[in-house]
């Protein structure tokens, strides 16, 4: 199956996304995660919360985050699905740590994304955090610090 340089342009446009989104996440720079998602993106995060937008997913990511020690997001390499042109379906798996002085919480989980092309490239409009599995204390990300 031969790909067009424009879908293989596409796909690692995608995949830069992805990849700038976790190391927002890790390097504590939120103000970066906005500009990765549409204005109408929404964020089904379970527990966690469903925020819609930018801003509500920005706050919800650095509300879990901001006063962790560290957190590692490893991603594996995506299954990209084009379903026209412009909108990608794509499913990632994912191990994060979240690390808060003795206390550990990793989970390994699957991103169900939904990415559309913009004037300004490619941008996250759905996500959807599965969880498969979880270890050590969930409360390192859920509790008031």
């Amino acid at each position: 199956m031969t790909k067009s340089l424009q879908e293989i342009s596409d796909r690692m446009e995608i995949d830069e996304v992805l990849v700038r989104y976790s190391r927002a996440l890790d390097f504590k720079n939120f103000a970066e995660i906005e500009p990765l998602f549409t204005e109408d993106a929404q964020f089904d995060a379970g527990s966690l919360g469903k925020p819609q937008g930018p801003a509500a997913i920005r706050a919800m990511i650095q509300a879990s985050l901001e006063k962790l020690d560290s957190t590692q997001h490893s991603l594996a390499k995506s299954l990209i699905t084009f379903t026209d042109p412009d909108t990608a379906e794509v499913r990632t798996y994912l191990i994060s740590q979240h690390i808060l002085g003795d206390k550990h919480y990793f989970i390994g989980a699957e991103y169900a994304d939904r990415l559309v092309r913009t004037p300004q490239g490619w941008r996250i409009a759905y996500r959807r955090l599965d969880r498969m599995w979880k270890e050590g204390d969930r409360s390192v990300i859920t509790r008031s610090h």
